[in-house]
């Protein structure tokens, strides 16, 4: 099979074409390479406002003083000879798509959202540029560049989907390595696990006649298992989801299920064993006969444990057997 050619960025246009500079009909500013300077060339009379107006927008979004650097030279070189699109206005739209993005992100993920990005896009600047990956690419995407967001475009589709770029700004923000928890992850944990918790620790404490009892998440060790283990990161958007259930609609019924509601007994048997009063879900490299889910008792925990593979299966079974621990 013959190897993949790879793929040549064109050549930046040496001098936009005379009606692209004249364009009147959208207004945008776009910053021109040429051989003897960089020269803000206009696309219409009072390009300047416009370009400061997106970029107060996308500054007021976030905090602090971004700017828009679109090099016209470079994405023109991409305009197909027969398209009608004029440059100002397929300008303006990938940068109000972006804007559309960017409100959409801050909207969901909030002041920790504009953290990650900040902290991610640390030149604070936008560009536009063709993909490398060529035939490859998707119509349009992003990534993070030395510090720069880069909205990207298929070589032969500039201009397509410039609106559709929510998916690929969470994608290249959380590309970024970080220490700690991806947004994503840390937006699941709150909405998901800690505005929940507490009704279902309430319960399960009735049902124990253990009022101090400790659900441990082990989020931070669970996160850091899970990410080595898996090459995929569709399990972030619910990471908090699937620990609350191994508790709410594990833990909790099982200990119904298994008579602890009511049953001194059972109650007294688990207190005398459970000396740490504390339940902890646990991501472990091997379980024994390699179960879906286990849970076991050490050292005064206990310990509802599974593995990597087998994260967020059968989570009504946590804490089955536990009666036979006693």
């Amino acid at each position: 099979m013959p190897k993949a050619v790879p793929f040549v960025p064109k050549p930046a246009i040496e001098k936009l074409p005379l009606a692209v500079r004249k364009d009147r009909r959208r207004p945008f500013v776009h910053r021109l390479q040429t051989k003897f300077a960089n020269v803000l060339i206009t696309v219409r009379d009072k390009y300047e406002s416009e370009l400061e107006d997106f970029e107060s927008t996308i500054s007021e979004i976030l905090g602090l003083p971004f700017h828009l650097k679109i090099n016209a030279n470079e994405v023109w070189a991409y305009n197909p000879p027969d398209s009608s699109y004029s440059a100002g206005s397929m300008f303006k739209n990938y940068v109000e798509g972006f804007i559309d993005a960017l409100k959409w992100y801050v909207e969901k993920y909030g002041d920790e959202g504009k953290v990650h990005f900040n902290e991610a896009v640390t030149q604070s600047e936008l560009s536009l540029n063709v993909n490398d990956q060529g035939d490859k690419a998707p119509t349009i995407s992003a990534d993070i560049k030395d510090g720069v967001y880069r909205i990207l475009f298929h070589h032969t589709k500039l201009g397509y989907n410039q609106n559709d770029q929510r998916d690929g700004l969470l994608k290249a923000v959380e590309s970024v390595p970080r220490a700690g928890f991806s947004i994503v992850a840390k937006s699941s944990i709150e909405k998901h696990y800690t505005d929940n918790i507490d009704d279902v620790t309430a319960t399960i404490a009735e049902y124990l006649a253990l009022p101090d009892v400790i659900l441990d998440p082990n989020f931070e060790a669970n996160y850091e298992a899970l990410s080595a283990a898996k090459t995929d990161k569709d399990w972030h958007e619910r990471f908090g989801k699937a620990t609350f259930d191994y508790f709410n609609d594990g833990l909790k019924y099982q200990l119904e299920r298994q008579g602890f509601k009511g049953d001194e007994m059972l109650q007294e048997g688990l207190a005398e064993l459970l000396t740490t009063k504390t339940f902890q879900i646990r991501v472990v490299k091997k379980t024994k006969n390699n179960a879906t889910i286990e849970t076991i008792l050490e050292n005064g925990t206990v310990y509802i444990q599974m593995t990597a593979e087998k994260w967020w299966y059968n989570a009504s079974d946590a804490g089955s057997g536990l009666v036979d621990l006693l």
